[in-house]
């Protein structure tokens, strides 16, 4: 099977360019510095990170097919596709979501001519980091059952409630959040979206230590006033919130699709299987070790190719039906399942991180814990509802 993909003189020249600028601006040590739970990641990482991006953005890489009036690069889907695989070489540190490929493409749908022109530049330029804020403690894959409310006070709305799940480590400059601001309306019609700073008073954001780690948080609004001026899509977004969120939750479900060379993951555990002694013999020569090794080849690239097909249908214009949701359910499934079949072939060093006895510095260790997370954008579950909805085989439209 052909797993290759095939490049442009054009695109090979402009990945020398990429690959210069990056051994100029990442140190030569930073990769083994690194923890592969960004939950451990330090402040001085962080920032590190944010200055990083912020460079990337200055050059137009950072949303490099975001048109230029808007902070993007305004660059072709071939160049795209060079800066992300060159960039996934690389183990940079995780800042949140940055507003990238979540709030980003809302505003850009839904907002006002206004809101395009505040929030996105500094988004696209990596000057603003947004967290995307939907999820509550009795409102999670039935987004539509949210309890923050936002009740119009003059110019202002007063939010009250509370977020879980969400944002990561370190803070962002505004949440992209939903709340019911009208009660009495009909469900998915009482929903509005809101950008809320915040440095706003009465906001609260406090840790959230999880088993699968992530650094996430809980966030309190206690009688937070907002400007009429976030209300997504001003005026007209009023009980539009619902609509909002699909073209969220459209993308992250996987309709972005993903540019990425390669499971890094599953290389480096082959690599490793090539290195360990086990009853005398690299792991890898054992007949179960190197059946389990190639399903995870086979499977790892079956997902890149998805999620390369979602990224070129995406910026191609082509219309979405199932193929997000697929692309998100693979995986969703392929992250326990490699967890256990690593677990089958490395034993109890899968499940520790050591520096001495860890193997592949840990990464094993924080991929059986992350496996388990398999709820954010909706569980498997809810893709195979979307899915079959998708293709007429749902009892629901």
């Amino acid at each position: 099977m052909d797993f290759a993909t095939h490049y442009t003189k054009e695109q090979q020249e402009f990945r020398k360019e990429v690959r210069a600028w990056l051994d100029a601006n990442i140190p030569k040590d930073f990769e083994e510095k690194l923890r592969p739970d960004s939950a451990e990641q330090t402040e001085e990482e962080f920032h590190w990170a944010l200055e990083f991006r912020h460079k990337m953005g200055a050059k137009g890489w950072l949303a490099p097919l975001w048109p230029k009036d808007l902070g993007g690069g305004g660059l072709t889907m071939d160049e795209a596709v060079v800066i992300e695989e060159e960039l996934a070489e690389h183990e940079i540190p995780p800042v949140g979501d940055l507003g990238l490929s979540l709030a980003g493409p809302a505003i850009r749908a839904w907002g006002t001519e206004e809101q395009k022109q505040r929030f996105l530049p500094p988004i696209m330029l990596g000057d603003s980091v947004v967290w995307q804020v939907f999820t509550e403690p009795e409102a999670g894959s039935d987004l539509a059952s949210l309890k923050t409310r936002a009740v119009e006070d003059g110019d202002d709305f007063v939010v009250n409630g509370n977020k879980i799940f969400v944002g990561s480590k370190y803070t962002a400059d505004f949440l992209y959040t939903l709340a019911v601001t009208d009660p009495t309306a009909p469900r998915h019609q009482n929903i509005s979206a809101f950008m809320i700073p915040t440095n706003a008073p009465g906001l609260t954001i406090t840790h959230l230590d999880l088993m699968a780690g992530g650094g996430k948080r809980m966030i309190y609004f206690e009688d937070v006033r907002v400007s009429r001026n976030n209300l997504l899509g001003g005026d007209n977004g009023r009980g539009k919130g619902w609509w909002v969120a699909q073209t969220t939750l459209e993308l992250e479900h996987g309709g972005s699709g993903r540019v990425v060379a390669r499971n890094k993951l599953v290389d480096q555990f082959i690599a490793y299987c090539k290195q360990a002694i086990r009853n005398g013999k690299p792991i890898s020569k054992d007949p179960e070790a190197q059946d389990a090794l190639a399903e995870m080849y086979v499977k790892s690239h079956v997902g890149r190719l998805l999620g390369l097909r979602n990224f070129w249908m995406r910026n191609s214009g082509k219309k979405f039906s199932y193929e997000g949701s697929q692309f998100s359910l693979w995986g969703k499934t392929f992250s326990p399942w490699l967890a256990r079949r690593i677990l089958d072939v490395a034993g109890p060093y899968a499940t520790i991180d050591d520096p001495q006895w860890a193997a592949v510095r840990g990464e094993l260790e924080n991929q059986q814990r992350q496996s388990l997370a398999t709820h954010p954008g909706g569980t498997p579950e809810i893709q195979k509802i979307i899915i079959a909805r998708a293709i007429g085989m749902s009892r629901t439209p």
